[in-house]
């Protein structure tokens, strides 16, 4: 009995150390050859049949296709600008309203950009625009109190689009209904 279990424990021990074989990584980018296979085979012990590994060459990595899809997550996205020093008046937003926007397609699009978070619910709409001024409503609406809601943040942006640039008017942010 003591022989069989010292005849297994070898086998195990010898199927470990072939597992374990050498493995070729190609050097850096270029043409792919391949190398030619690597066979191995240990040793015959009385009982076991010998056991035969190749070695599989690891996938390349993927290569990427085209640009991302999406945006920065800090600063001004490509293309969009940030309205002037002092152009900007958030006074009226209660604390933990969003205030950071940005300006799309040459002014003409207000964007709001925050951060919702389970089932809380972030919008904006344009309202009274004169020629000093625009005003853009932001409306945060919360869940109803004891509803379960799902504990993640998700960046959102909120186009508003304007009926002219906003040009060198006030942008003011106000509380919606």
């Amino acid at each position: 009995m003591r022989t069989t279990v010292k005849v297994l424990g070898v086998g195990v021990l010898l199927l470990s150390a072939a597992a374990c074989g050498e493995r070729t990584v190609p050097a850096g980018p270029g043409p792919a050859s391949s190398p030619p296979p690597v066979v191995s085979t240990t040793p015959a012990t009385p009982g076991i049949p010998p056991v035969r590994t190749t070695p599989v060459a690891p996938a390349p990595p993927p290569s990427p296709v085209g640009p991302p899809q999406s945006r920065p997550t800090q600063g001004v996205p490509p293309g969009d600008t940030a309205p002037a020093p002092g152009q900007l008046d958030a006074s009226a937003l209660p604390a933990g309203y969003p205030h950071d926007v940005t300006l799309a397609q040459g002014g003409k699009v207000v964007v709001i950009h925050a951060e919702e978070a389970g089932c809380d619910h972030i919008s904006a709409v344009a309202g009274e625009q004169t020629a000093q001024h625009v005003v853009v409503r932001v409306t945060v609406t919360k869940a109803p109190h004891g509803q379960m809601c799902p504990m993640h943040v998700r960046e959102v942006s909120l186009p508003v689009p304007l009926s002219e640039p906003l040009g060198g008017r006030t942008l003011v942010l106000q509380p919606g209904p």
